[in-house]
């Protein structure tokens, strides 16, 4: 990312959502590594999804505090209070960019969300109600979209004005970006295995001319960040002066 940003100011970096998971060893710890991690490789926004509540509602909203970008999410809500940022404007020498977090229901249990007073709004409804006032503060707008690949195209098919759309939660890997109804539609794999980069062609009005992927191979060979080994380095001891645990599961 430093490389990235070096070649072009005009970078951002941006999550889909489930950047952590309850479902490993010492789920809390790691998550609260991953997220300064992240905040180290200075994200721009990460969507919150799925795996982000996977821990409770509490813990996510403590982790928030520590966060040092935004959490956003247009649709997700807390006793009728966004749980997120609902977007974000980035504005930069010539065209301003819009930023709007969606999930979708569909990867929560009802019951679980009823418990913690959680609520999640029709994506479809919540895209129609904002995007209009997202449009006349950005010329381009990009919808991170936790809703799978096949919802996603579905809503797309339905509205015009987004830009471009980053699909998260589905498991596989787009090589190439597909096109529906004129909204660039891009896919990474999971694991942090690929470093996603999309390259926009910004005309002089504000508007894309053109763009190109390329799915960066993240491997051991790739140089490593000095202050992300030491997160690493800090965990391992931790986890290590911790007695054995069993596998940590989603609250019921």
């Amino acid at each position: 990312m430093k490389e990235l940003r070096e070649k072009n100011k005009n970078t951002i970096l941006l999550d889909g959502g489930d950047s952590i998971s309850a479902g490993k060893d010492l789920p809390e710890l790691r998550a609260e590594i991953s997220m300064e991690a992240l905040g180290l490789m200075h994200y721009d926004a990460l969507n919150i999804a799925d795996g982000e509540l996977g821990l409770g509602e509490k813990f996510f909203q403590d982790l928030q505090k520590k966060v040092s970008f935004p959490l956003l999410s247009a649709n997700l809500f807390k006793n009728k209070k966004l749980l997120g940022q609902d977007y974000l404007i980035r504005k930069f020498e010539g065209f301003t960019v819009g930023i709007i977090g969606l999930v979708s229901p569909i990867y929560f249990n009802p019951e679980l969300l009823a418990k913690e007073g959680l609520e999640i709004k029709d994506p479809e409804e919540t895209l129609n109600e904002i995007l209009p006032r997202l449009k006349s503060e950005a010329s381009i707008i990009i919808l991170l979209s936790h809703l799978g690949k096949n919802e996603t195209t579905l809503l797309l098919r339905k509205m015009s004005g987004v830009n471009v759309a980053i699909v998260g939660h589905d498991p596989g890997m787009l090589n190439q970006p597909a096109l529906w109804n004129k909204t660039i539609l891009v896919q990474n794999s999971s694991q942090g295995k690929f470093l996603g980069v999309l390259d926009l062609t910004i005309g002089t009005k504000g508007v894309i001319e053109n763009y190109t992927v390329n799915m960066v191979n993240i491997t051991e060979n790739t140089p490593s960040d000095p202050e992300v080994i030491a997160l690493i380095r800090e965990f391992k001891k931790k986890k290590n002066s911790q007695p054995p645990q069993t596998k940590q599961k989603r609250p019921e």
